[in-house]
């Protein structure tokens, strides 16, 4: 079985199309999004526009409309999807009256099966020098969080779908070089050694470092930016392909 994993759509129809499209391969189990979903620079640049509004269109009028449309022809296949520190929370309402609907399953801090394995969502970030703040939370606070839901699985068994990426790798570099994702994200992922974790948030790292994945111990940890997205085995994550959108 395999999955179909993307990150950073901002309202990225074509990119939503693509993977949707991939996903209705024959051996594709789920479709796996990894937060910031709505549209967010282009809007703000543009003083006319509401940026929570033109979000909550997109959710709307785009990405529950057409993965209503593909669930329709693939019922067996799930969708799991977290926002990110650039989706406004107070949209939030969207995505939980889809998962009443059965359309997709919003992962932050909850646990699903895939397949015989799990994953668990999580969507903070640390800190960052940006005005939305809905979901920032201290390095503490994260690993309090951490620790409380990693005691739900097997981590054995379980992908960790995290917004945010490990400090210190290859997937947390932004152009100048330098390191910024989450210590606590990382320092949890040395201390459990999930099968698999699955990031974004940091766009250009892929480019910066020349690697979408690192392997923490025996973990295989997952960035593919906002230019590519991922194919990987279920039950051998290794076993990945990386396609440009």
């Amino acid at each position: 079985m395999k999955a179909v994993f993307i990150t950073d759509l901002h309202g990225d129809v074509k990119s939503l199309e693509r993977v949707l499209k991939y996903g209705e391969e024959r051996d594709i189990e789920a479709i796996i999004i990894g937060g910031d979903i709505g549209p967010f620079l282009e809007v703000m640049k543009n003083p006319d526009q509401s940026v929570i509004q033109s979000q909550r269109e997109f959710l709307e009028e785009h990405l529950i409309p057409r993965i209503k449309k593909f669930k329709k022809r693939f019922k067996e296949k799930n969708i799991f999807i977290i926002m990110g520190n650039d989706d406004f929370e107070v949209n939030m309402d969207v995505l939980n009256e889809a998962e009443k609907e059965g359309v997709l399953k919003v992962m932050h801090k909850k646990v699903e099966k895939l397949g015989d394995k799990y994953i668990i969502g999580y969507s903070y970030v640390n800190p960052m020098p940006f005005f939305l703040k809905d979901w920032e939370k201290p390095e503490e606070y994260i690993e309090r969080d951490l620790e409380y839901l990693g005691k739900m699985t097997d981590p054995k068994k379980t992908i960790w779908l995290f917004h945010d990426t490990p400090f210190d790798t290859a997937l947390d570099m932004i152009h100048n070089g330098q390191h910024v994702g989450s210590v606590a994200i990382k320092r949890f992922i040395n201390e459990t050694q999930p099968m698999l974790t699955l990031h974004g948030h940091i766009h250009e790292s892929p480019e910066v470092s020349g690697r979408i994945y690192e392997r923490l111990g025996s973990t295989i940890s997952v960035n593919p930016g906002n230019k590519y997205f991922v194919i990987f085995d279920i039950d051998n994550p290794e076993d990945m392909v990386v396609i440009k959108r």
